[in-house]
């Protein structure tokens, strides 16, 4: 059997979110079902919005968000509304460093500012972005969009989980490098190496979601 090859801050991160719940098997609609109604639905899903209701978890996430950051050059960050805002503020904090947020819906009143808190002087600057998760790309492409147009520059986007089903090699096409702490293909693993899956719901799991890869 193949082994999931996790670190240590890996597999306690895994373990952390599959304790409250943040890891959920059934049977689940996601966003690419609104594109493709006829989608089989997902066996997994992964719902990090709820990590902000653990403070223990939350900074076990963002000291792994870190370990992502350490590399790479950047600016500001810029967190994709609004289940990475949360994560983005503590990353903020931690690294004293300014944050923004591309709006996924036009602002009609007020300024009509496309990005909440950004500067006269900032553009030209570089931006990272930071998600929750990729499953597939579009919102990342979507904010990276924005960002563009107003004159900043982004390269990379964060994120803690990537559900292995294509995001990667589609924001590669927009020009941006993602960078992912845990793939579900070796969280998938992970979880079956420890018991706190069977080999059946590891096996069906697996064949569920290459039969949800198939949509682009």
């Amino acid at each position: 059997m193949k082994k999931s090859g996790l670190d240590c801050n890996q597999s306690i991160l895994c373990d952390l979110l599959f304790n409250i719940g943040a890891i959920k098997f059934g049977s689940f609609r996601l966003k690419l079902h609104d594109k493709h109604p006829e989608a089989p639905e997902s066996p997994i899903y992964c719902d990090l919005r709820v990590v902000q209701r653990f403070p223990e978890v939350s900074a076990k996430a963002v000291a792994v968000y870190l370990r992502l950051l350490v590399d790479l050059k950047f600016d500001l960050l810029a967190g994709i509304p609004i289940a990475a805002t949360p994560f983005t503020a503590s990353i903020r904090d931690k690294l004293n460093i300014g944050m923004v947020t591309p709006r996924m819906e036009a602002k009609t009143h007020g300024t009509g500012a496309k990005i909440d808190g950004l500067l006269d002087d900032d553009k030209g600057k570089t931006v990272v972005l930071i998600d929750d998760l990729v499953t597939k790309a579009d919102s990342k492409i979507e904010a990276a969009e924005i960002i563009r147009e107003c004159g900043l520059i982004v390269n990379d986007v964060v994120v803690l989980i990537d559900r292995n089903q294509g995001g990667k090699e589609q924001l590669a096409q927009a020009g941006l490098t993602l960078h992912s702490a845990l793939g579900l293909d070796k969280m998938l693993l992970y979880y079956l190496e420890t018991d706190q899956i069977d080999e059946d719901t590891y096996q069906d799991t697996v064949y569920q979601l290459h039969l949800l890869s198939q949509y682009k």
